[in-house]
């Protein structure tokens, strides 16, 4: 019987570390589309441009949705993920300018925010991808968090937006 118990044990344990090993290509993903973000606040800082820009959030909001359609994601469940990395993405730019503030940032110069839009974009559509992929081997589980917030580093980036970013990500669906 203790046999039986401890091949179960382990049969299990190999299927749930593998399964948590699944999340990494997404956070990666994830982490390299905040990583944008330092150029996003210096585009924004050398054009006086506000950091908020509502209708840019309403446009990738709506792409988003439509290409989790697409891709056989459920959009009402995908929509508090996206909404969550726009709110990473504003928190980790607000850092930076007020880094700024304090001590400015020489010999650096932002790439033009329309280039890094078009990368920022690919990047989207390439996490939703593989949120669907992933999504076939079963939602995402909560043992998956450590894996999660250790790909995903990004600088200014604070454990409470991992957090933020990690919840959502935990009720996202196919489509029914």
């Amino acid at each position: 019987m203790a046999q039986l118990l401890l091949m179960l044990f382990v049969c299990l344990a190999t299927q749930t570390s593998s399964f948590a090993g699944e999340v990494t290509p997404l956070a990666e993903k994830v982490n390299s589309r905040l990583s944008f973000m330092k150029d996003v606040a210096g585009y924004k800082a050398l054009n006086h441009l506000p950091i908020e820009d509502v209708a840019q959030e309403a446009k990738v909001l709506e792409s988003a949705k439509t290409e989790a359609k697409k891709l056989g994601l459920d959009p009402v469940t995908v929509e508090p993920f996206i909404v969550a990395q726009i709110n990473a993405a504003k928190a980790v730019e607000y850092r930076y300018l007020a880094d700024w503030l304090a001590r400015p940032e020489e010999g650096w110069q932002p790439r033009p925010l329309d280039k890094v839009r078009a990368e920022i974009a690919q990047l989207s559509r390439e996490i939703l991808q593989q949120m669907a992929q992933d999504l076939k081997n079963g939602a995402f589980e909560p043992g998956q968090q450590p894996q999660f917030f250790k790909v995903v580093h990004e600088q200014n980036l604070k454990e409470q937006d991992k957090q933020q970013l990690f919840n959502a990500l935990l009720a996202v669906r196919p489509a029914k």
